[in-house]
């Protein structure tokens, strides 16, 4: 996943072709119709370069209620609103908040020794947070259903590969996030932002957003204010002097790709040097950045699922399904606490 480049229209196009096709054909049509507008390309270009985000302008879009199903019409009233999109893509940032991706994160974060606590680089509102919250049903190549936990919210995920599948949801002692700015799930505005942000046909995953957000504004999620990797030393001692004799994992899914390839590197070589897990769910270029070996060439337009800079294996974005690589270690490494 990309979240900027030097040449917008090219920027695009590629989004389009590589992000919405397949997922969303009405995302397709509108980027390529971006792509091919001068006008709107000078609009963007009035923007600091990052926030040139497709996912930003479409979701700001939305959120003016632009009619994004007819690229010319969109396109029309983004030029006739350009004010009043401009100043909240200033102000907004994409915070996709998928509580999906836990269903793949889980079988990682079980390898380790329980009790946990869970530190959430780029959190939003969190709802990644809340893995204990949710209940989970996995469905392997042969129909095979493993289900566990109790929350009224159920994440399900297609499974191949000989995914180590948790008997239980591991023990979490204690959490906090980290986002640049934290989505505060009791306000209407905020919550409806995020839903902006779910693509058009994506109707389940605008369900399941509405129903995981009214469970997490029952018991908001602690994510405090605070950027990465900067800032993350100091969460990690707060965590530690909150539960000392627990497993210290740091979190980040769809979250290091806001960082450039020489951020991402100090943020593995960060996280080496406080001695805890690291589990990542990144794209395969964010990944290699990190450090992360044996990321698979068949990973091209989905995540990779790492822990301790080792690849476990490939996930679709929103957390439909995972393959686990063969060989894949299924232990889990034991940083310095």
């Amino acid at each position: 996943m990309e979240t900027q480049a030097a040449d917008t229209a090219a920027f695009y196009r590629r989004w389009a072709d590589h992000e919405a096709h397949g997922s969303s054909p009405t995302y397709e049509r509108l980027c390529h119709a971006v792509a091919d507008s001068p006008a709107t390309l000078a609009f963007l270009h009035t923007l600091p370069r990052t926030q040139r985000q497709p996912n930003l302008l479409l979701g700001a879009l939305r959120w003016f209620e632009a009619p994004v199903a007819d690229p010319a019409a969109a396109l029309a009233f983004l030029a006739s609103h350009t004010d009043q999109v401009r100043d909240l893509m200033l102000r907004r940032a994409t915070q996709t908040n998928e509580a999906a991706r836990c269903a793949v994160l889980l079988p990682a974060l079980a390898l380790l020794r329980e009790p946990l606590v869970v530190l959430e680089l780029g959190a939003s509102a969190g709802l990644c947070l809340l893995l204990d919250a949710w209940s989970y049903q996995w469905t392997d190549e042969s129909g095979t259903v493993r289900r566990v936990g109790s929350g009224a919210v159920r994440l399900s995920a297609q499974v191949s590969g000989g995914v180590p599948l948790p008997a239980a949801v591991p023990a979490i002692a204690a959490r906090l996030g980290l986002d640049a700015h934290p989505v505060d799930v009791t306000d209407p505005d905020e919550r409806r932002w995020l839903e902006c942000l779910v693509w058009p046909e994506h109707t389940d995953r605008a369900e399941r957003l509405r129903h995981a957000l009214d469970r997490a504004a029952a018991t908001p999620p602690p994510v405090q204010q605070g950027l990465f990797p900067q800032d993350v030393p100091a969460a990690v001692a707060t965590l530690r002097r909150f539960e000392p004799e627990a497993t210290v994992v740091v979190m980040h899914s769809a979250a290091a790709a806001y960082l450039d390839p020489a951020g991402r590197r100090e943020l593995a070589t960060t996280l080496d040097e406080l001695g805890v897990h690291r589990l990542g769910l990144e794209g395969p270029q964010v990944s290699a950045d990190l450090g992360v070996q044996g990321v698979p060439a068949s990973a091209e337009g989905r995540f990779v699922l790492s822990l301790d800079g080792r690849a476990l294996g490939s996930a679709h974005p929103h957390g439909r399904d995972l393959r686990w690589l063969a060989g894949a270690d299924q232990t889990g490494t034991a940083p310095v606490q």
